[in-house]
């Protein structure tokens, strides 16, 4: 084991559970396999159609608690396994990626090493097209300690936390109201971008995890008629950050993940997604960007496939 504790911190596992039967078996075994592990596994099934909550019963796991609820949302099944956790600190994980083995004893050692963060990541491989691929770092290999400029890191290295590697400290996570329900797309980035508000954060360039972008369910695009939940809180507080110095870095998120978001969605052909996004761009006076994302809709979409594959590499 890492370090030398006389106190472990506790930790409880929250996996949210929709339609992932193929995966959620594979996805436990990972987490009962951990050289430590946790306190407790606590999988949400969000209403699910299929049978991945029988499969997840069917293991009869002292270690497993299973809640079953209607329909909510992968932001309500969080929260209701936040609120349920009765460790001090809760590890999430899809059900549909795994952890390497060292995972639980990394976010242990730092949560040991760095008492005043409440939130905590490691770095992860993506799984592709039955490639793994290793995204790229905000901070050196093997690096351990606090992040520096969490909007400016993450918009360096977009895998420097996911909800898959993150760790939070429970009482902060309920403080800034957990995950935001009803949120489209994002809404773990506008909780850890909340947490990172208020609180310390703690990062270990070290890889523990695996973002399975093969999973079923997780390749489906769904159109919408205005920009991302993430882009558009991002965009708030950037209104709400106006001459100060935090503004430059939260710009340079915001406008990462807004081109290669535009980028995806002009490549599967959702050019009115695309252009809600260019809209809010135009809004914010981001220039720069605007141009860059009205160059994305005049480019054939199969000559942005590389955007799709790379985005994490850079």
């Amino acid at each position: 084991m890492i370090g030398d504790f006389n106190v472990l911190p506790t930790i409880s596992t929250v996996i949210p559970l929709y339609n992932k039967a193929p995966h959620i078996a594979h996805t436990l075994a990972s987490v009962l396999s951990q050289k430590v592990l946790p306190l407790e596994i606590i999988v949400v099934d969000d209403g699910s159609t299929d049978n991945g909550a029988d499969i997840v019963e069917s293991l009869q796991n002292p270690l497993i608690k299973l809640i079953r609820q209607t329909n909510q949302g992968e932001s309500s099944a969080r929260n209701a396994g936040l609120r349920e956790a009765k460790g001090c600190y809760v590890a999430f994980l899809d059900a549909d990626d795994y952890w390497y083995d060292n995972h639980i004893e990394r976010l242990q050692h730092l949560i040991k090493s760095y008492p005043n963060a409440a939130l905590f990541s490691t770095m992860h491989e993506i799984f592709h097209d039955g490639t793994t691929i290793v995204p790229g770092m905000p901070y050196p290999q093997n690096f351990n300690g606090y992040v520096d400029d969490f909007f400016c890191r993450f918009a360096n290295g977009l895998s420097l936390i996911n909800s898959t590697t993150a760790c939070v400290r429970k009482d902060a996570m309920l403080s800034v109201g957990g995950f935001p329900v009803g949120v489209k797309k994002g809404p773990d980035l506008i909780a850890w971008t909340r947490l990172a508000l208020d609180y310390e954060v703690a990062h270990a360039a070290v890889i523990t995890a695996v973002y399975n972008r093969d999973a079923v369910n997780r390749s489906v695009r769904m159109r919408e008629s205005e920009a991302p939940g993430s882009l558009l809180y991002l965009s708030q507080l950037l209104s709400e950050v106006e001459g100060t110095h935090r503004r430059e870095s939260i710009s340079l998120l915001f406008s990462r993940i807004a081109f290669y978001t535009c980028a995806g969605m002009c490549e599967t052909g959702d050019y009115g997604s695309a252009i809600s996004i260019l809209k809010l761009v135009k809004d914010l006076g981001l220039w720069g960007l605007y141009i860059k994302i009205a160059l994305l809709l005049s480019i054939p979409p199969k000559l942005l496939t590389f955007a799709r594959r790379w985005r994490h590499r850079f």
